[in-house]
């Protein structure tokens, strides 16, 4: 955490119609996976398998995005938006976009996206699961707070996840103090 303005994290397309979602609030954190594929080669001489590389699945990103109008109501009438307004866009990025037709087959396919956080973070893929939580409502019913929880799957190799980042950023001492002696979410101490 620096003591600079908050970078939020973004997910967009990266191909087909533009679909643009701001995070409202940064993940808490995030799990990356990958896999390689090794398999038993044939060989009925030996008692162990010699093992055969059959290619890497990629690397997976899975995390939760909290999504919140309730708290971020302005103005003195203190009207809130409905939450689906960020998080069906999310949806969007699932379906299938007629301007990505093959044209051999003729088939439709989700589009690219690129989850970015600020210019230190890059993904670039597709996204394969995404589960939404519904948590606060309006008295009429309409939701003001949601939990997603979504998987992307790498969709073009990275040398590596950094951007363009020099690989450091400075630190205030009371943030460093702060950090080190609070079991709790910083976040929710500063209000970011």
């Amino acid at each position: 955490m620096s003591d600079g303005p908050l970078t939020k994290a973004r997910i967009h397309t990266i191909e087909g119609g533009l679909i643009s979602v701001e995070c409202l609030f940064n993940p808490k954190e995030y799990q990356i996976q990958r896999s390689n594929n090794w398999g038993p080669a044939d060989n009925s001489t030996k008692n162990a398998s010699d093992l055969t590389f059959s290619g890497s699945s990629g690397a997976k990103l899975s995390l939760q995005l909290f999504f919140d109008t309730y708290l971020r109501s302005t103005g003195e009438s203190n009207t809130v938006k409905d939450v689906r307004e960020y998080t069906d866009k999310l949806w969007r990025m699932m379906n299938i976009q007629d301007t990505l037709r093959d044209p051999k087959t003729q088939k439709g396919r989700p589009p690219r996206v690129l989850f970015s956080w600020g210019k230190n973070w890059l993904f670039n893929a597709v996204i394969t699961t995404m589960q939404q939580q519904y948590t606060l409502f309006t008295p009429s019913g309409m939701p003001v707070r949601a939990m997603v929880t979504a998987e992307f799957q790498e969709s073009l190799e990275h040398p590596s996840l950094m951007a363009g980042s020099s690989g450091s950023e400075t630190i205030s001492e009371r943030l460093r103090q702060d950090a080190s002696s609070y079991d709790g979410d910083l976040r929710q101490k500063y209000g970011r």
